[in-house]
């Protein structure tokens, strides 16, 4: 390999350091599942601690049949209702909590219930960062 070949490989390489998001995935938990239901519900808190934005694009699981993020918002007749949210922009710098009333993990077709002590393992999805594997506790709801 030849200087300027050496130079230019360094070059890319701290470029693309430079410009790597990293996303610090902290307080993962779950709700304990609710007797008789299918669905659960998990928290997280993400912070971007990259210098560009990045996307959440999505969640994977083995622990139920599907798993997406959500959101609550308010209706015209004041009623709260859930909604997907396909995407989340995540600012450099930037934290977003994921907690009860707001951000959250949905969980459909949970295979086995969510008890209080237990793990649950998930994966989130992004673009412009890499995949975050995530092991959340289930925690009692208070």
């Amino acid at each position: 390999m030849n200087k300027w070949s050496i130079l230019l490989t360094s070059a890319l390489l701290i470029m693309t350091s430079a410009h790597a998001a990293d996303v610090k995935v902290s307080d993962a938990w779950v709700k304990p599942t609710i007797p008789g239901t299918e669905n659960g519900a998990g928290y997280v808190v993400l912070t971007n601690e990259g210098k560009t934005e990045v996307t959440l694009v999505g969640v994977t699981t083995e622990v139920s049949r599907a798993a997406e993020i959500h959101t609550h918002t308010m209706n015209d007749e004041g009623m709260m209702r859930m909604q997907r949210v396909p995407r989340l922009a995540i600012a450099a710098g930037e934290t977003v909590t994921f907690q009860p009333g707001s951000y959250h993990v949905m969980f459909f077709g949970v295979k086995n219930p969510f008890r209080v002590g237990e793990q649950v393992a998930f994966q989130l999805q992004f673009e412009g960062a890499p995949a975050q594997d995530v092991v959340a506790e289930v925690r009692p709801i208070k």
